[in-house]
């Protein structure tokens, strides 16, 4: 009885200094849970370096311009770099009037993956050459222009101005291109990357108050680089701008690699009471549950289906985005992914079974995340989103139902048609739902759907898929 009595007062004492460990079987049921954990990471990277005419001669800084080019040019063959653009044309003997810094992305690889690594290479130009730091320029093409928009919207206070063409980005974070001048490029016919992405993302940037224009070229097709890097117009209009440093800006200071962010669990009924290994859903809210309250995570999806009392034959795990970011912002991205690896070390999840869903903003960041790491996941389910087609060949292997609905006017249908169509013809296994009548909200109508739980579970990643 003694003993009975300390053991008693110790769980007490255990309990009241919230030591008890955080995979301790506590029962079934969602709960507050927060991942801090630091990840390390090496950056290498080739890249071409123009020097102006006149550099060096007096004590001058220089404007940057970073060019980032199109998917073609990826490999570890900085020649290729030279086939589109303004490294093509300083071959031909054109000169510039800037340091001009263009990278090679490495084969298989995507611009929007590598913002770290062109930040690094940006901090390793700017301490070694005179660098002007209030005129840096970012531009690229095709997949190049889907990574100038992801890394202006990561890093505006980096760049004077930029001149995305032919490609596309994240409309939830235009409001951080606010004070970035923006010139976008389309070509009218392009077939290869829909002209509607460059319009949604400067219309989304015009919406904010920010300073963005477009420009169509009725006849042109996927190429619509060549007319834009042959037009001086261009230039000046880069040098036309630089960053105005004065007045008082909010500053941040961050030293470590590190990842923080705030997540609900669900675990099933009947978990721990066995060493079986549970499937792990990872839901993605949309933009309006961002933040630093949890709660705001409960109104949508399987975390409020679970928190009304459904049970569900998963663990469910829904993190909560930061006020201001976007799941496809490739450091959420990263931190997505820790989050699943500390999942995995510290709960009975079948790694065979891991199945990524989201609405709105998590529908793109289903497929921004399904697509940059296609090995971690069994099946994905994105609602009302949209992705890079170009990416699609990424997900061929990959199981795919895609709701949409017919009369959404905040993400329009052809964001996810687009993406049907892509893995349709990368050879993909893919099921389209439309919902007629539905606006925005086709996420009630299928998660209500128990048939849908079914599909998840019936696929496991490695398994021949039919």
């Amino acid at each position: 009885m003694r003993d009975a009595k300390w053991m008693g007062l110790l769980l007490t004492l255990v309990w009241s200094l919230g030591i008890w460990p955080d995979n301790a079987v506590m029962g079934a049921g969602q709960s507050e849970r927060k991942l801090n954990t630091e990840i390390a990471k090496k950056v290498d990277i080739r890249y071409l370096l123009y020097l102006p005419e006149g550099y060096g001669e007096k004590d001058r800084k220089w404007p940057l311009m970073l060019f980032l080019h199109g998917a073609g040019e990826r490999g570890d063959n900085l020649e290729l770099v030279k086939v589109h653009g303004p490294a093509k044309l300083i071959e031909q003997g054109k000169d510039y009037p800037f340091i001009v810094v263009s990278p090679q992305c490495p084969a298989g690889q995507w611009w929007t993956e590598k913002t770290d690594t062109l930040m690094a290479l940006l901090d390793e130009v700017e301490s070694k050459y005179a660098v002007d730091p209030d005129r840096i320029y970012l531009t690229g093409l095709s997949m190049g222009g889907f990574g100038t928009w992801t890394l202006a919207t990561r890093h505006p206070e980096r760049f004077a101005a930029i001149a995305p063409i032919c490609g596309g980005g994240d409309r939830f974070l235009a409001d951080r291109l606010k004070n970035v001048p923006v010139w976008a490029f389309h070509g009218a016919r392009d077939s290869v990357v829909p002209m509607a992405l460059s319009e949604t993302m400067v219309q989304a940037v015009e919406r904010v108050g920010g300073h963005a224009k477009l420009t169509v070229y009725p006849e042109a097709n996927h190429d619509s680089w060549t007319a834009t890097y042959d037009n001086p117009e261009l230039y000046d209009w880069f040098l036309s701008h630089r960053l105005n440093r004065s007045g008082q800006r909010a500053m941040a200071l961050k030293k470590d690699v590190s990842v923080e962010i705030g997540y609900l669990l669900y675990l099933p009924d009947g978990y721990g009471e066995t060493s079986q290994d549970w499937p792990l859903m990872l839901f993605l809210h949309g933009g309006g549950e961002r933040g630093s309250d949890l709660d705001k995570v409960k109104v949508h999806g399987p975390p409020k289906l679970v928190a009304q009392g459904k049970s569900l034959p998963f663990i469910v795990a829904s993190p909560q985005c930061p006020h201001g970011r976007s799941w496809s912002d490739p450091a959420q991205m990263q931190t997505l992914i820790a989050l699943l690896d500390d999942l995995v070390e510290k709960y009975q999840v079948d790694e065979s079974r891991v199945y990524l869903t989201g609405p709105s903003m998590g529908g793109y960041g289903t497929w921004a995340l399904g697509a940059s790491y296609p090995e971690r996941f069994a099946a994905l389910v994105p609602i009302c989103g949209g992705g890079q087609p170009r990416m699609a060949r990424r997900l061929r292997d990959m199981p795919i139902w895609v709701f949409h609905g017919a009369k959404d006017s905040t993400v329009p249908l052809s964001q996810s048609e687009e993406m049907v169509e892509a893995l349709k013809a990368a050879g993909g296994n893919v099921e389209f739902t439309v919902y007629p009548e539905a606006r925005h909200d086709s996420w009630t109508a299928t998660y209500d759907n128990p048939k849908l739980y079914e599909w998840l579970l019936s696929h496991r990643k490695g398994a021949e898929q039919k």
